[in-house]
C-alpha cells in the first residue's frame, strides 16, 4: 500500500499526464496564439462564469463540512480570498470574473441569464453532489486536480489575452490572481491528502473522482469550434 505522501506524489504525475487537463485544451492554445475569435472567447467566458459564480458558496460548504479545526481555519482563508481577495490584495474572484466579462463586451445580464451547456450543468451538479456524499478530506484532495491545474492554465490564458486581444492588465486580473491563489489552494489540498488518505479505499476514491472532475472541467471549455 502506498503511503499518503507516495499517493500524492504519484497522482500529481498522473494528473499532468492525463489527456483532459486544461493546459492542453485546444481553446487555451487558440487564445495563447491569438486564433480564438472574440465570439468564441465570449461563449467560453459565459459558461466558465457559471462555476465562478458558485465558488463562494461551494467554498463555504467545504468549510462547514470540515471537522479538522486547523484545516478549517485555512479553509476559511480560502472563503475570504474567493469573496474579498484578501490574500492576493485584489478583489473577490467573482467580481474579477465580471470585470473581465465586461472588458470583452458581456453584460451581467448575459452572464446571469445564460443557457447552461450540458457539460456546465453536469459540473455544477457534480461539485455539490460530492460535498454531500464523500468525506470532506476526499473532496478537498480532489482539488489537486482541479484548482491545482487551473493556475498554469489561467496564467497562459491571461498572457494570451494581454498579447493578442488588447486586454488591460486590470481587466485580465482574474487570470493573474488565479495563477497565484490556486497554487496556494492546491498546496492545502496536498496537505489534507497527506494527513488523511492512509487507506487504499480512500486513495482509490480520490483518484476516481479527481479524474472525473478534470474531465468535467475540460468539457466545459469545449465550446463550438473546440469540441474534443
Amino acid at each position: 500500500m502506498a503511503t499518503s505522501a507516495e499517493f500524492v506524489a504519484q497522482i500529481k504525475k498522473d494528473i499532468q499526464a492525463f489527456p483532459k487537463i486544461r493546459i492542453k485544451h485546444p481553446f487555451l492554445k487558440a487564445v495563447c496564439n491569438g486564433t480564438a475569435t472574440m465570439d468564441q472567447i465570449r461563449a467560453w467566458a459565459i459558461q466558465d462564469y457559471q462555476f465562478r459564480a458558485a465558488v463562494p458558496r461551494i467554498c463555504m460548504l467545504r468549510y462547514l463540512a470540515c471537522t479538522d479545526p486547523e484545516i478549517a481555519q485555512k479553509l476559511w482563508g480560502v472563503v475570504e480570498e474567493e469573496t474579498r481577495g484578501l490574500d492576493t490584495g485584489s478583489a473577490g474572484h467573482n467580481e474579477l470574473a465580471i470585470r473581465f466579462a465586461h472588458a470583452i463586451g458581456l453584460t451581467r445580464e448575459q452572464l446571469e441569464n445564460a443557457e447552461l451547456r450540458p457539460s456546465t450543468a453536469a459540473h455544477l451538479y457534480y461539485v455539490e453532489l460530492i460535498i454531500h456524499t464523500l468525506p470532506w478530506f476526499v473532496v478537498m484532495a480532489i482539488q489537486i486536480g482541479a484548482e491545482g491545474t487551473f493556475g498554469p492554465a489561467a496564467a497562459a490564458i491571461g498572457n494570451g489575452l494581454l498579447k493578442y486581444y488588447n486586454m488591460k492588465p486590470d481587466d485580465a486580473r482574474f487570470f493573474t490572481v488565479h495563477a497565484e491563489a490556486d497554487e496556494d489552494h492546491s498546496s492545502l489540498a496536498e496537505e489534507i491528502a497527506i494527513r488523511y488518505l492512509h487507506s487504499p479505499h480512500l486513495q482509490e476514491q480520490t483518484r476516481k473522482h479527481t479524474f472525473r472532475r478534470m474531465e468535467l472541467l475540460y468539457d466545459i471549455w469545449s465550446i463550438d469550434g473546440f469540441e474534443q
